[in-house]
C-alpha cells in the first residue's frame, strides 16, 4: 500500500516533563496530526506533559479517541482495528500521524497493536523511547533492578501472582494500585525473604514513594508501581 503518510508511536515518560526526549519533541512539532488516548484533552496525562514544556502543542491538530481498557480480547481487538482504519485513512492522504504514548510505546502500549495492523498493509511505523514507569521508579526509589546475575521480570496484571513472586530475581508489578490490598496480603505470607517498594504517580506531583511493605497504603490508585526483590542471600 503506498502513501508518503508515516505513523509514529512517541513515548513521552510518565510525568516530569523534563524527561522528554528532544527526538520526541522534535517529531511531535514535525506531526500532522497527534492522536490522543483520551477524548477529554484536558484529562490526557500525555497532552498535558508535553504542554508544559512545548506550548505551542496547541496548534497541531489532535485527534482525541478514547482507549478503552478492556478485558475481553475480542473486544480489544475490535477496539484497535476501530483507532487504526481512523488512523489508516489520514495516513492514505499522506499524513504523519503521531500516537502521544505514556511511558515508552515498546511496553504495553496500543501503539503496539496498531503498528502491527500498519505493517501488515505496509505502511511506515515508527517508535519512539519514551522513560518508562519501570526505570523510572526504580530510580525514584534508588533502588537497582538488576546486580549481578539478578534477572527482571514485569508482571502486568496478578492472576497468577503467587506464581509470579518464585521467579527468580527483581519483579514489578505495573499498574497496580487498584489490587494493592490483595497484594500486600499475599506478599506479607513472604516474610522477610524479600523487599518490597513502590511509587505511585510517579514523576507527578502527586507522586510518593514507599519504602517497605508495611509503608503501602491499603488502598490506591491506577497508576502504582510495585518493586520486589529477594534478598541478598535468598537469590
Amino acid at each position: 500500500m503506498k502513501t508518503d503518510g508515516k505513523i509514529y508511536g512517541i513515548g513521552v515518560g510518565i510525568g516530569d516533563p523534563e524527561d522528554i526526549t528532544l527526538k520526541a519533541l522534535r517529531l511531535i512539532r514535525e506531526s500532522d496530526i497527534l492522536v490522543l488516548p483520551r477524548e477529554d484533552i484536558s484529562k490526557c496525562r500525555a497532552y498535558q506533559i508535553v504542554k508544559k514544556v512545548m506550548p505551542e502543542i496547541a496548534d497541531i491538530t489532535t485527534l482525541p479517541l478514547e482507549f478503552e481498557m478492556v478485558k475481553d480480547a475480542g473486544e480489544r481487538e475490535k477496539n484497535h482495528i476501530k483507532i487504526y482504519e481512523t488512523v489508516k485513512d489520514l495516513v492514505m492522504q499522506g499524513k504523519t500521524v503521531s500516537f502521544l504514548t505514556i511511558g515508552d510505546p515498546a511496553i504495553f502500549s496500543t501503539f503496539s497493536y496498531i503498528a502491527d495492523l500498519a505493517r501488515e498493509d505496509g505502511i511506515d511505523t515508527y517508535s519512539v523511547s519514551g522513560i518508562s514507569s519501570i526505570t523510572a521508579a526504580a530510580n525514584r526509589l534508588g533502588v537497582a533492578l538488576c546486580e549481578k546475575e539478578d534477572q527482571l521480570h514485569v508482571i502486568s496484571e496478578i492472576s497468577d501472582i503467587q506464581g509470579s513472586l518464585d521467579l527468580p530475581g527483581t519483579k514489578v508489578i505495573m499498574k497496580c494500585g487498584r489490587d494493592i490490598g490483595v497484594i500486600k496480603g499475599i506478599l506479607r505470607k513472604r516474610g522477610d525473604s524479600i523487599s518490597v517498594y513502590g511509587v505511585s504517580d510517579c514523576g507527578s506531583e502527586k507522586e510518593k514513594c514507599y519504602m517497605t511493605l508495611e509503608d503501602l497504603p491499603d488502598e490506591g490508585n491506577y497508576m502504582m508501581t510495585l518493586l520486589i526483590k529477594s534478598k541478598l542471600g535468598d537469590r
